[in-house]
Parts: C-alpha cells; structure tokens; sequence
C-alpha cells in the first residue's frame, strides 16, 4: 500500500468515526413547525399603491376603478364593468388585465391609461384621479 493510499483510508475512516458519534437527547433541538403561507389575497402587494376612485382622462373620458373586501379589482368604462386581474411588471407600475375583454389598466405615479390588447389601441390616456 502506497502512502496516498493509506493516507486515504485514514481519512475515510476517521470520517465515518465521526458520523457514527450520536448526539444525546438533551442536545436535541424540536423541528419548527412548517411557516404558514400568507395569502396573497389578504394583503396584496399592489394593494397600498393602487388608487381608486374616479379617474378623467384626455379627451373627456371618464374611468372608475374600485376594489372590494376581496381585494377583487373591477374598472368600469363606458357603461360596462370589467373584473381586472393583478399582473407583475419589472418596471413598478401598476398593471391590471381582463384578458378575455383585452383591457389592460396602468397606473405609474403620473398617471394612468387603458389599453385595448386584443386591437392594440389607447382607449384612455393622461387618466388621473381627481
């Protein structure tokens, strides 16, 4: 046996010495019990930014944006009442979709505007809430 060849089955066997040590009980800590999710629904992370209430727009258009106990976002334009969906965005705005009517509501610090995605046209521009 060459001397890196005993020098290694020392050293395995000084590792599996050391495993094989038990810890007494009292050293023992409990395991904690598993972190509760937090619902995002109680308290969204856009909720403290997002303004309500009725908005005028560019060219005498009117939008209202509410939010229910629910956290439940609805804009109503134009007569008609669209339940929004929250949407990430990497820049901080504000982003909010009904995918199904193509409604795309965004709010930055200045203001805000609705889009139309399905036709790719600004429906409400300038909109700030008064």
């Amino acid at each position: 046996m060459t001397f890196l060849q005993r020098a290694s089955v020392l050293t395995v066997s000084i590792l599996l010495a050391a495993c094989a040590e038990t810890v007494p009980l009292t050293e023992t800590k409990p395991v904690p019990a598993p972190l509760q999710p937090v619902a995002a629904a109680v308290n969204p992370a856009w909720a403290g930014r997002l303004a309500t209430g009725s908005f005028s727009c560019d060219m005498g258009n009117k939008v209202e944006v509410k939010v229910d106990a629910s956290n439940n976002v609805s804009l109503v334009w134009k007569g008609s009442t669209y339940k929004m969906t929250p949407v990430s965005t990497s820049t901080g705005a504000l982003r909010f979709e009904d995918k199904g009517d193509g409604l795309v509501w965004i709010q930055i610090p200045s203001k805000s505007m609705l889009l139309n995605s399905k036709i790719g046209q600004q429906l409400a521009n300038d909109c700030k809430n008064r």
